[in-house]
């Protein structure tokens, strides 16, 4: 946690901190139902009853995987499911952060998808792919104020997308409440704050841009490594038995293409129509 310190470098350190995220890949969930035997200690009353005075504990219910997986959408399995998944979470906390801002949030464009996986691949080494028939430039594609670039996320884990942006949501959480109480209770999250903070050049890169193309790439080819205890307790506070259902395990440094159109704020911090 960081120490406490004036307003103004809170709201630096905020930014740098919400910029880096993980992410992360998954074996199949087997379906098989996990138990955890209860204790099976005996407990002795001080009530004078009888000479037999243990208990038998209630046995702890089994985890319904299937319950749990439908409740928080499935995971992605292999391959185009994880590269699909990196670029989807990538996204997905973009906007998260930039709605706690209340600055206007992106959508993506499935032709500037198709840039974005192109530039992937070129970082790659992989072959170009043709453009999809019927996939169309958008109007405001047109505007000169463009950028990309391959950016690399810590891990990948082989978790729901839902669960995912939950689990990210508790981290900022944690890390609003250490902000706040520094701030004596000011209000950190406006525009006016983003703005400022933007002509100090300390906004994330993207968040200029009302249209993106994302194109995300997990390496399947390196071996998993279990999930850290602490993350395992992490999940099971927000979704009780997604442990045992999604059985998650973590891929390292995932890459993330991503191409921004139509800016909403001009370099001097002022807003664009």
């Amino acid at each position: 946690m960081p120490a406490r310190f004036p307003r103004r470098c809170a709201l630096a350190l905020l930014v740098v901190q919400l910029t880096a995220l993980p992410v992360l890949a998954q074996e199949a969930p087997d379906g098989s139902v996990a138990t955890d035997g209860g204790d099976q200690s005996t407990v002795v009353s001080d009530e004078p009853s009888g000479p037999d005075q243990t208990a038998t504990p209630t046995p702890i219910a089994a985890v319904d995987t299937a319950v749990v997986i439908a409740k928080w959408g499935p995971s992605p399995q292999s391959g185009a499911d994880f590269n699909r998944a990196a670029a989807q979470r990538w996204f997905r906390d973009q906007n998260s952060k930039r709605a706690r801002w209340g600055v206007p949030t992106a959508n993506r464009d499935p032709y500037l998808d198709w840039v974005a996986e192109n530039l992937l691949r070129d970082y790659l080494g992989e072959p170009r792919i043709d453009q999809p028939t019927g996939l169309k430039k958008p109007d405001v594609a047109a505007r000169t104020q463009t950028d990309s670039g391959i950016r690399s996320d810590p891990e990948f884990w082989t978790v729901s997308d839902d669960l995912w942006q939950s689990w990210l949501d508790s981290v900022d959480a944690e890390t609003l409440t250490t902000l706040d109480a520094d701030n004596s209770g000011g209000p950190l999250y406006t525009k006016q704050n983003y703005l400022q903070l933007q002509k100090l050049g300390q906004t994330p890169r993207f968040d200029r841009f009302r249209l993106m193309g994302v194109a995300g790439r997990v390496d399947a080819n390196q071996a998993p490594t279990p999930l850290l205890s602490g993350h395992k307790q992490e999940l099971e506070s927000i979704a009780p038995g997604s442990v045992a259902a999604y059985q998650p395990v973590v891929y390292q440094d995932p890459v993330v293409a991503v191409v921004g159109y139509d800016p909403w704020i001009n370099a001097d911090g002022t807003t664009l129509p």
